[in-house]
């Protein structure tokens, strides 16, 4: 099962800015297309904060083996989350309502 963790609006020039919220914390995050210098490193960058942002993550772009829907796998660091990275997964809403958010940040916990 997923959980909302946040929602998120993509503007025209491909960034997503959002909430993130869970019992905890609330953080702003914005997620920046950046130019890839390798294969492996990452298509987006994950900033929190107004004004000033500071770097938190970063974002790959992914494509669903069952729907082919393109969506973002996030991880994100935080002196909160202690050493573990929370990763998330950025989709597209089927049915954004006008001006409203397009995309959800869902977090499917491990079974331990």
């Amino acid at each position: 099962m997923a959980i909302t963790l946040g929602t998120f609006t993509k503007m025209d020039d491909g960034v997503f800015t959002g909430v993130i919220k869970t019992l905890n914390i609330t953080a702003n995050l914005t997620i920046v297309p950046v130019t890839k210098q390798s294969e492996q490193a990452p298509d987006y960058r994950v900033y929190a904060g107004n004004g000033q942002r500071y770097e938190v993550g970063a974002g790959w772009s992914q494509v669903a083996k069952t729907s082919g829907e393109t969506y973002l796998n996030l991880k994100i660091g935080a002196p909160e989350f202690g050493p573990n990275w929370l990763r998330a997964r950025l989709v597209k809403l089927e049915s954004p309502e006008p001006d409203g958010p397009t995309h959800l940040a869902l977090w499917e916990p491990k079974d331990r």
